[in-house]
C-alpha cells in the first residue's frame, strides 16, 4: 500500500505459513525509484529478520532473481513474488554463498541447519508479539494492526457467516462477479 504522503514509498506485510518462518507476520517496506521503470525497486524489512538474502540494515537482495534489472519486463508484482517465495525451502536451497548478503545465515542455513531453524522461528514469533506488531508504525504507513477480542472476532465470525448464510450460498463455490458481489454484501453487512 502507498504510503500516505509518497507514491514511491510502499508498505506491506508478508503472512507466512509454513517452513521454517511458520507463523510470522514481517512487515517491509518497497522503494520505488523516481526513475522506475529503469531502475530496480529496494526492498527493506522493519522486522527483525535472519535470512542469507537479508543483511542487517533489512534489505534483501534482489539481485539474487533480478541480476540484471529489465525495464518493461521486470516488473513489481515480480518484485513482491519474490519477497513471498524468497522465504520458501526451495528458493533458500538454491542459494549460493556469493548472493547471501548474511553470511553467517548462509552458513547455518548450510551447516548447522536445526540452529537455522530455531532463529528462524525465533524471528517468526518476534514478530508476532504485541510490541511488533501493534506497535511502531511510521505516520505515513496506512497499514495498522490492533488487537482483536475473543468477543469481537465472535461477532465478526457471526456476520460473516449469516451474511453467506442468507445469500444460501458457500464462499467456496463462488467465483468470479458472484464472489465479489457476495464479499461486497459481507462487507455491507459488516458496516452496518
Amino acid at each position: 500500500m502507498p504510503a500516505a504522503d509518497d507514491m514511491h514509498q510502499w508498505f506491506g506485510t508478508l503472512f507466512i505459513h509454513k517452513g521454517y518462518y511458520r507463523d510470522a507476520v514481517f512487515k517491509f517496506q518497497l522503494l520505488i525509484p523516481q526513475d522506475y521503470p529503469d531502475r530496480r525497486p529496494t526492498v527493506r524489512f522493519t522486522s527483525d529478520m535472519w535470512h542469507p538474502l537479508i543483511d542487517n540494515q533489512g534489505y534483501l537482495a534482489l539481485q539474487y532473481q533480478f541480476p540484471q534489472w529489465r525495464p518493461h519486463r521486470d516488473y513489481l508484482f515480480h518484485v513482491l513474488h519474490f519477497i513471498k517465495a524468497a522465504f520458501k525451502k526451495c528458493v533458500l536451497d538454491t542459494i549460493v554463498e556469493k548472493q547471501a548478503v548474511n553470511k553467517e545465515a548462509y552458513r547455518m542455513y548450510r551447516q548447522e541447519n536445526k540452529i537455522f531453524a530455531r532463529l528462524a522461528q525465533q524471528r517468526a514469533q518476534l514478530s508476532i508479539t504485541d510490541s511488533i506488531l501493534y506497535e511502531n508504525y511510521p505516520a505515513n504507513n496506512s497499514i495498522r494492526f490492533s488487537p482483536l477480542g475473543e468477543e469481537q472476532f465472535d461477532d465478526l465470525k457471526q456476520k460473516m457467516m449469516s451474511s453467506v448464510t442468507s445469500n444460501g450460498i458457500m464462499a467456496s463455490s463462488l467465483t468470479g462477479d458472484k464472489r465479489s458481489e457476495t464479499f461486497d454484501s459481507i462487507m455491507a453487512g459488516l458496516a452496518d
